[in-house]
């Protein structure tokens, strides 16, 4: 539910945007914000950095397990060193990549690595923002549900999310999809995820997105885990993401 000061603070933390618009943080479709459309018809955008999990590095999704073709070192610390999944995986990233790249942008990075969660960019924000983006877009919170309590996810994304605003222009926080997975146990729900992370955006003026009601369990959406989403689920995602950030 939304809590009463979501209308009044509209125009302070997200300008452009309608009330009837932000009043609906989880909502699949519509527009949350319009500040990285307005970035791209400026010509403001050069750099874009995705920080995700395995459902955007595109596991479950048609080209999945090639070798890297950029080379591009995502993330170097304590969990060890991973490259960039490759970009000829159908993953939602991958269309970011695309429509990012007919827009002026020479420098995109996905940096989705399987099993990572929030907690990993509190613990070390620097080894996985690395020298940042104009734009860096967080999608993490799947892992951390059968990792970690709320609580320590809410401390995490306060810590890790600070960082990756302090590394970029505009800071785009999504959360992520619905799952029924059983290769763990969930400690808490994506939609307890979803509204930790819709309190901390309202309070910090981060942009906040969501994939929690795009995809539907038991359809083509979804892996048989009930957990990644096939090609066509993730294209959704992207879709999504494209509606919720007014991208033409």
């Amino acid at each position: 539910p939304d809590e009463p000061a979501a209308d009044s603070r509209t125009s302070a933390a997200d300008a452009g945007t309608s009330d009837a618009s932000d009043s609906s943080s989880s909502a699949a479709s519509p527009v949350v914000s319009t500040k990285l459309a307005d970035m791209f018809a400026k010509g403001e955008v050069k750099s874009i950095r995705v920080l995700g999990d395995s459902i955007t590095a595109g596991l479950g999704c048609d080209g999945y397990g090639v070798d890297s073709d950029t080379g591009t070192v995502v993330y170097s610390g304590p969990q060890g060193s991973y490259q960039e999944s490759a970009t000829t995986v159908s993953t939602w990233a991958n269309d970011f990549r695309s429509y990012a790249a007919q827009r002026g942008v020479t420098n995109f990075v996905n940096a989705g690595v399987s099993g990572f969660k929030m907690q990993y960019l509190a613990e070390d924000p620097a080894a996985w923002l690395g020298d940042g983006a104009d734009v860096i877009v967080v999608v993490l919170g799947t892992n951390d549900a059968a990792r970690r309590t709320a609580e320590e996810f809410s401390a995490d994304a306060e810590i890790g999310l600070k960082a990756a605003a302090a590394k970029c222009k505009l800071l785009i926080v999504v959360s992520p999809p619905q799952n029924r997975r059983t290769d763990a146990t969930n400690n808490f729900s994506m939609q307890r995820a979803d509204q930790i992370l819709t309190s901390l955006c309202k309070m910090k003026g981060y942009v906040h997105a969501s994939f929690l009601n795009t995809l539907q369990l038991d359809t083509a959406d979804f892996n048989d885990d009930e957990l990644h989403p096939t090609t066509a689920g993730s294209h959704k995602l992207w879709q999504a993401l494209k509606t919720q950030l007014a991208l033409t």
